[in-house]
């Protein structure tokens, strides 16, 4: 399986460099992502964007992504999908579950509105509101 790994600050961006998420490479990719989400990242940002096919067994690598590091107080993000991956995901209802983008400058976007949110929340009480 090809993928490349980059990290940043509290974040890991991994970017699978194959057409096809199936039962061939998704044990390899799971064991990739399990060590990923244990190592104390808060953010695993995943680019799908080279991937046209996906089975079941690649949904099932996606979705352990998302309860561990969901477990471990992070997040999984999934961006640049396929038309023909995000139809499987919508079709599985996991458009519902996992966290998805058009891009990765859209999710962080998110995060750090999400972040200032919750600053403002940190503020009110600490002003006791």
């Amino acid at each position: 399986m090809r993928y490349t790994v980059d990290h940043i600050d509290n974040q890991a961006t991994l970017i699978l460099h194959e057409s096809h998420l199936n039962a061939e490479n998704s044990s390899e990719l799971k064991g990739e992502l399990i060590i990923l989400c244990r190592s104390g990242i808060d953010v695993l940002f995943v680019d799908l964007g080279e991937v046209i096919y996906c089975d079941s067994s690649g949904l099932s690598a996606m979705l352990m992504a998302h309860r561990e590091m969901g477990a471990a107080g992070g997040y999984a993000i999934y961006y640049s999908l396929s038309p023909e991956v995000s139809s499987l995901i919508e079709l599985a209802r996991l458009d519902r579950v996992l966290f998805i983008y058009p891009t990765k400058e859209e999710a962080l976007a998110d995060l750090a509105k999400q972040d200032d949110e919750d600053d403002d929340l940190d503020l009110d009480l600490d002003l006791g509101l």
